[in-house]
């Protein structure tokens, strides 16, 4: 009885801080111990959350949830977590976190390249792992068929076959959950290599701390670079631009590469029904309602409260190589960050071989193509922490420290209105998809963004954003 009270005050405070508070950012492992009282499901903002399966007096788990929580205050922070495994034979940046080498490049061989986000980096690694039988199978996201009682277009899959890995390939932003995959392979024994954004990696790894089974089978852990996780209702918003509503929408591609366009000048496909008629819907992001990244449509309020973007926590790193040297090459290129000294053999002998262009980078030119995200995940997290501590709120412990002087108020603003438009975006297109109209969330966006965009004093910004209603308006009269 003492035991399950301890549990079940366990849980009490995981939901009261990070649950009710809305700092839970759906990643599952929390649902991923054994025995874990806990599922994960859809709330009515299309975000994954937490919630409670069965009575708590129930539950049997062994592992602490809340340290296995990666915005919880119990469990170790990405520092604590990266100086253990990588401190022996890492160099450490104040941005980066600890590497052995820094690259920009992409991959030569095959087509990586072409079905990846950008260089085709994060698929040629888990591909290169697999084939080399230092694992047997890889855990990453994937494409699944949705259904009328889960509309969610990917998931977490297990692929043992170098074809089944390429299914894998690009971004996708939209929110997926562990736990269904971790079971998957407690089931099924073998080496395995998962791929995560930041926050997911560290949760990952706090799991591995906690349970013996997934620390022996998880072999490798690959970062992706984050700017923030998104609700199912981003990608519905842009279809729905294109005519397919956000029920009728069956495949989506977030990265569509133009032949004759800048690598940050991609688009988006969209596959879906439209009366009744399957169809393809292929544009510019830069032509849709919602496209500005800045904006934070649809973010989790968690994103608001973390401070990795480099994903600290994993064997190597991939991202977009967002460099005036790199920017224009329609094909992508990535940024590598890698800290694990088996990879990098593996990517040595590629270079020596011809199958990847990669060049020596510094630390700081890895972080200075990830400028936007690290201020808004420092300077910005400082000033957020300090808005949450202003209200008397709990909020979970970050490596930045809560600050208000550093910024002035128009920076201030600016951190002010990108907490609104994300919380607002998810209550907006709820209206919308209620009354059948996506007109509704524009309507009841724009004040906020015209508001966000007068924090910026140039005066392009502000002509394209008035280009962009112009059009926008125009293309509701032709409909």
């Amino acid at each position: 009885m003492l035991g399950n009270t301890s549990k079940n005050q366990e849980i009490s405070k995981l939901f009261e801080t990070v649950v009710d508070g809305g700092y839970c950012i759906g990643c599952g492992a929390c649902a991923a111990v054994v025995d874990s009282p806990i599922k994960m499901k859809l709330d009515e903002y299309g975000k994954l959350c937490a919630t409670l399966n069965e009575p708590v007096v129930q539950t049997s788990h062994q592992v602490s949830l809340e340290t296995v929580c990666p915005f919880s205050n119990e469990g170790l922070n990405e520092n604590q977590l990266a100086e253990e495994i990588f401190g022996k034979d890492c160099q450490y940046h104040n941005q980066i976190g600890y590497y052995l080498t820094t690259y920009a490049g992409f991959v030569t061989e095959s087509d990586f390249r072409k079905r990846g986000s950008s260089g085709g980096m994060g698929n040629w690694i888990v591909t290169q792992l697999l084939s080399e039988g230092l694992v047997d199978g890889v855990i990453h996201v994937k494409p699944c068929t949705p259904s009328p009682t889960d509309p969610r277009l990917f998931k977490y899959q297990i692929s043992k076959t170098i074809e089944e890995v390429r299914t894998g390939a690009k971004s996708r932003y939209y929110p997926i959950e562990i736990s269904e995959v971790i079971q998957m392979l407690r089931e099924q024994p073998g080496s395995y290599v998962i791929v995560g954004i930041p926050c997911f990696i560290k949760a990952i790894r706090l799991l591995m701390k906690q349970d013996p089974i997934i620390a022996e089978r998880i072999k490798f852990c690959v970062g992706l670079i984050c700017g923030h996780l998104k609700s199912i209702h981003f990608a519905q918003m842009f279809a729905w631009q294109g005519g397919i509503k956000p029920g009728d929408l069956l495949e989506f591609d977030f990265r569509y590469k133009f032949a004759d366009r800048g690598a940050n000048q991609y688009g988006m496909k969209a596959v879906g029904l439209k009366d009744g008629e399957v169809i393809e819907y292929v544009s510019p992001v830069r032509d849709l309602y919602g496209w500005d990244w800045g904006h934070g449509f649809f973010k989790y309020k968690a994103c608001e409260y973390c401070d990795d973007v480099i994903a600290e926590a994993a064997d190597i790193v991939v991202g977009d190589a967002w460099l005036p040297e790199y920017v224009n090459d329609s094909q992508g290129t990535n940024v590598v960050v890698v800290r694990n000294v088996l990879i990098q053999k593996l990517i040595e002998q590629a270079i020596n071989t011809g199958n990847l262009h990669l060049n020596v980078i510094t630390a700081d030119e890895v972080a200075k193509s990830q400028s936007s995200g690290l201020n808004h995940r420092r300077e910005g997290l400082a000033y957020r922490l300090y808005l949450a501590d202003k209200r008397g709120e709990w909020r979970p412990n970050k490596r930045v420290k809560s600050q208000v002087s550093h910024l002035s108020r128009q920076l201030q603003k600016r951190q002010e209105l990108r907490i609104k438009l994300g919380e607002e975006s998810h209550i907006a297109f709820q209206k919308a998809i209620k009354s059948g109209q996506f007109s509704v969330f524009p309507k009841n966006m724009n004040f906020l963004v015209l508001q966000y965009q007068l924090t910026y004093p140039s005066t392009v910004l502000w002509k394209q954003f008035i280009q962009k209603c112009k059009k926008f308006i125009k293309s509701l009269l032709v409909k």
